[in-house]
């Protein structure tokens, strides 16, 4: 059975989303909801997934995880529900801490936002315009586009190696 895998990385802020078949990037959005976090902001974030699964036949969800240490109530909130409707659904929902991400794709020496980006132009160069705007934006905001695709790709790296 081929793997759909529908990528996460989100904040309170903002939300990426990347859908990927076997290795190749076939949908991707960013989200971007600045109100105060509410449970309407939570059902947006769902509704979302909700429109992903129902245009595609989503076998895994994987979510970036950022250290510890940034972990917020309202994020651990999100998290839950994510899983709790992947599991109403009946989808695998696994979490990948970002560090782990950022080493297998970004800079061997130093782990940046920048050098994870550029390796995802490589992999998926329909991805390129987005990198070239972030780097010419003053506030980063692509970013979590990029962290989706990439927990996309660490996943299907992860299952390819097994």
């Amino acid at each position: 059975m081929e793997t759909i895998t529908l990528g996460l990385s989100f904040s309170t802020r903002m939300f990426g989303l990347a859908v990927v078949k076997s290795n190749t990037l076939i949908d991707y959005c960013l989200k971007l909801h600045k109100e105060k976090w509410s449970e309407y902001k939570q059902d947006l974030i769902l509704a979302s997934l909700a429109s992903c699964i129902a245009h595609y036949t989503i076998t895994d969800i994987v979510v970036s995880m950022p250290d510890e240490h940034c972990l917020t109530d309202e994020f651990m909130k999100l998290v839950h529900a994510v899983e709790s409707f992947s599991h109403e659904h009946n989808i695998n929902t696994i979490r990948y801490q970002a560090k782990e991400i950022y080493n297998a794709f970004g800079n061997r020496l130093r782990r940046t936002r920048n050098g994870l980006m550029k390796r995802m132009t490589l992999f998926y160069p329909e991805l390129q315009k987005y990198y070239d705007k972030e780097r010419a934006n003053k506030n980063k905001y692509y970013v979590k586009l990029f962290e989706a695709v990439a927990a996309c790709a660490y996943h299907w790296l992860m299952q390819n190696q097994k």
